[in-house]
């Protein structure tokens, strides 16, 4: 499905599928895309407080639905993360969705509509979100404005990896938690055929081995085309640097269990793409068709270029 890019004076919708924000926390992000030359329009519902979430159920889901059918709103990005999408995603009607295509922007917990939309064959953007605009790196909020407007740039970086001959296949992903808290639903996340990119924070380095095990028994890794892997900050491990009373470390280190992984599955990987929990956490598209290639021998500087945005 193809989603028409912004012009100047379009209208992004914000809204709150999962933590709720103030109006102190959203206003750098407003001024940013007044900047960009685009009009905000933020959802009532992003301010509401119950608990951690931004009102209830209910009023997520209309918050969301609210900007995918209105027609003044051209994009709509997530205020922020958390947790709580997975409450919402499934009142969201697939013709809604088919029959509104707008760019649905953010990460971390919005993994799960990604997830969503991508198998639906919806593309998305990976991106920052408005309560970490402050802190994003002028590339990533650069690359956000780029992706909307249809102008993203192809990004080169220094990886480690073995992708020595160029991949094109379609990108999909987002934080590996949340696809893997999506096993047996209805929006398990469909990676055969595609390039996998995965990213997390703040877990056990065991809970990321158990992770991807059970990704692997379920089938959700079977023919993927090759492992892109962002941030994996904050680790633990069972030592008592992070409160332990023995040091007991799992082992293998977040690299050394790709590694073996991408062995296993007999897939070429990278490691070290800005995407992920830090303010590098670039713009990239979901969902659609992207070529990786090397583009120096024995340094493995890696091109990621979307052949038709």
């Amino acid at each position: 499905m193809e989603i028409p890019f912004l012009q100047p004076g379009d209208t992004i919708g914000i809204c709150a599928t999962a933590r709720w924000v103030t109006e102190d926390q959203l206003q750098p992000a407003l001024d940013t895309i007044h900047h960009w030359g685009f009009k905000a329009k933020v959802m009532p519902q992003v301010f509401y407080q119950n608990g951690q979430l931004a009102g209830t159920d209910k009023q997520r889901t209309q918050g969301l639905l609210d900007c995918l059918l209105d027609p003044e709103i051209k994009a709509m990005i997530i205020a922020r993360g958390g947790y709580g999408s997975v409450r919402v995603v499934d009142q969201i009607p697939d013709a809604v969705l088919k029959n509104n295509p707008k760019w649905l922007c953010g990460y971390s917990d919005i993994t799960v509509l990604h997830n969503r939309w991508n198998n639906l064959g919806i593309p998305t953007i990976h991106s920052t979100m408005p309560i970490s605009f402050p802190d994003a790196t002028p590339l990533a909020l650069e690359q956000l404005k780029n992706a909307l407007s249809g102008k993203w740039q192809s990004r080169t970086w220094r990886a480690e990896g073995n992708i020595n001959a160029p991949i094109e296949a379609p990108i999909v992903g987002g934080n590996l938690s949340v696809i893997y808290s999506q096993l047996g639903s209805a929006t398990q996340l469909e990676a055969e055929g595609k390039i996998l990119f995965l990213e997390d924070v703040d877990e056990m380095i065991y809970h990321l081995d158990r992770m991807l095990m059970g990704l692997k028994r379920a089938g959700v890794l079977d023919g993927i085309k090759g492992l892109l892997l962002g941030g994996f900050t904050q680790m633990k491990d069972n030592t008592q640097q992070f409160g332990f009373g023995v040091d007991n470390p799992w082992g293998p280190s977040v690299q050394e269990i790709f590694w073996q992984l991408s062995k296993d599955l007999d897939v070429p990987i990278a490691f070290d793409f800005p995407a992920g929990h830090w303010e590098k956490n670039e713009a990239f598209f979901l969902g659609k068709c992207v070529k990786l290639k090397t583009e120096v021998d024995n340094s493995l500087t890696l091109s990621m270029d979307f052949p038709s945005s």
